[in-house]
């Protein structure tokens, strides 16, 4: 067995981002930009105004005040999206709307909160500096002027200044397909009626939203039964893809051949089992050049052993640099006294207590008991031969997200 650390470091060392390729930005948010991008114009293209009001020159709201207000002749209107080419005037004033092209003559944009009528003439109750309610021309962004670096994430912001500088397709890192397989002859589909014997598939579901949720492209296939004929089928279907996730056939058991059927694929084993629990029996494979993560049967098995280790490949297959999930430390609200010679991944519940955060276990810790999982907020680290663990010892947890959607 090899340690958590010395197992994704082999796994990180064997996967890279696919080449970046142009898409709809549309399809872009959480994707990795693949390529520099500079503006190609000002943003915004005009100076403008800022708010609904007047466009004026400041000199002529001097000392205005609903006192002594000062009074301008208005020339016209001016929506957003048209033009004028009347120009302000000692004394005058154009009726303008956020977003249009301030007037040639005006320097500053009185709020129309700061004015009474406006129909022939408006008077200024408020007086207004030079460039007041004024957005100029490239404020945001100078023509030429380098904006995103490849290798940034796009969130939304990043999508939006895209788009403000005109870029539809811009090159990004495409998101990995991961073709998922389950095994066993006990497995049923989620419709199906239970017999002796025989459980429904889970994994299947589990793996494809895990895949989704971290950017990967989820494609379940059919499950395959503990035959060597059929495994090898599904397995070479599966191969079409950039990833391959299969669940169960990976212990020591007769019926588990996944290992040895992916060495008479031409496979290379780099990793059998992990000094983890739960996820001991977890094997990392090549096959062609084709990452393969098979992972254990078991529910909280499969998707403990996905986060640890399915997780950060698929993020650096993205082009992403934040990998690892994050940790927060936490006093143990009750004694832990889970003990193995490896790391255990204590499933916890955590609540912000007056000094911070509180961890509690959420019951039996079995790798069958997916419950446990569904009330865990994070992953308590326990590190070999460290328990029991009193009450108040200090823990370290690695955050469960899927709370974020």
């Amino acid at each position: 067995m090899i340690s958590i650390e010395e197992a994704l470091a082999i796994i990180l060392e064997n996967v890279a981002p696919a080449a970046p390729r142009r898409m709809a930005l549309e399809q872009c948010r959480g994707r990795v930009l693949g390529e520099d991008v500079s503006a190609r114009e000002d943003v915004p293209p005009f100076t403008n105004s800022a708010m609904d009001g007047f466009a004026v020159r400041a000199e002529d709201t001097a000392g205005a005040s609903p006192r002594t207000p000062r009074r301008l002749e208005v020339l016209e209107d001016l929506p957003a999206g048209a033009v004028t080419a009347t120009a302000v005037g000692a004394g005058e004033a154009i009726r303008i709307m956020t977003g249009a092209p301030l007037p040639a003559g005006a320097d500053s944009v009185v709020m129309v909160e700061n004015t009474r009528g406006g129909e022939g003439g408006v008077e200024v109750l408020r007086p207004v500096r030079p460039g007041e309610n004024v957005r100029r021309a490239g404020e945001s962004v100078r023509r030429g002027e380098p904006v995103l670096a490849a290798g940034t994430l796009l969130r939304p912001p990043e999508i939006g200044m895209l788009a403000a500088l005109g870029c539809s397709r811009p090159a990004v890192i495409p998101a990995p397909s991961a073709a998922i397989v389950s095994t066993g002859d006990e497995l049923i589909g989620i419709d199906d009626a239970l017999r002796p014997g025989h459980i429904r598939d889970c994994n299947r579901y589990s793996l494809a939203a895990a895949v989704e949720r971290y950017g990967g492209l989820p494609v379940p296939l059919s499950p395959a039964g503990d035959r060597e004929g059929e495994l090898k089928t599904r397995l070479e279907e599966a191969l079409s893809r950039e990833v391959v996730i299969t669940s169960g056939g990976i212990s020591a058991g007769k019926y588990d051949l996944v290992p040895e059927i992916i060495r008479e694929m031409g496979g290379e084993i780099l990793i059998r089992k992990v000094k983890m629990k739960p996820g001991k029996p977890l094997t990392f494979s090549l096959v062609g050049g084709t990452p393969v993560f098979s992972l254990p049967g078991n529910p909280v098995s499969v998707l403990v052993s996905f986060l640890q280790f399915v997780r950060p490949a698929l993020l650096k297959m993205q082009g992403r640099k934040n990998l690892e999930l994050p940790e927060v430390e936490a006093a143990l609200a009750v004694e832990c006294r889970e003990v193995t010679d490896r790391t255990h991944l204590v499933r916890v519940r955590l609540e912000r207590g007056e000094e911070g955060y509180l961890a509690t276990p959420t019951g039996p810790q079995g790798s069958g008991i997916l419950k446990s999982l569904v009330r865990a907020d994070g992953l308590m680290v326990v590190p070999p031969e460290a328990g029991p663990l009193p009450a108040g010892t200090r823990v370290r947890v690695r955050l469960l997200d899927a709370r974020e959607g």
